[in-house]
């Protein structure tokens, strides 16, 4: 079993590499990526604490809903890469 403060602290780790990712990225890719990992480590951050938390399962529901929203968003956030690529030509973001 993995201890509490594991799960917290690498969902901590996540959401900081997501948002150095946000901030130091220019190309509209790993923009997506770095929001995807901020996203997923919310998920985990959630995840975690109700497994923790005892025998509620509103938060795990919550949290598979959130997975699937997540797989819509990249979906859509794909489609609207390759959208900005063919207008743009390029993936830079300025």
């Amino acid at each position: 079993m993995i201890p509490a403060d594991t799960s917290l602290v690498v969902s901590s780790m996540l959401i900081a590499i997501g948002v150095y990712g946000l901030m130091n990225s220019k190309n509209v890719i790993r923009v997506l990526l770095s929001s995807e990992i901020i996203l997923n480590a919310a998920i985990l951050l959630v995840f975690s604490l109700s497994f923790f938390a005892g025998k509620s399962y509103t938060p795990l529901i919550f949290s598979v809903f959130a997975i699937g929203m997540a797989l819509t968003e990249v979906v859509v956030a794909f489609a609207s890469v390759i959208l900005y690529y063919r207008q743009k030509g390029t993936l830079e973001v300025d």
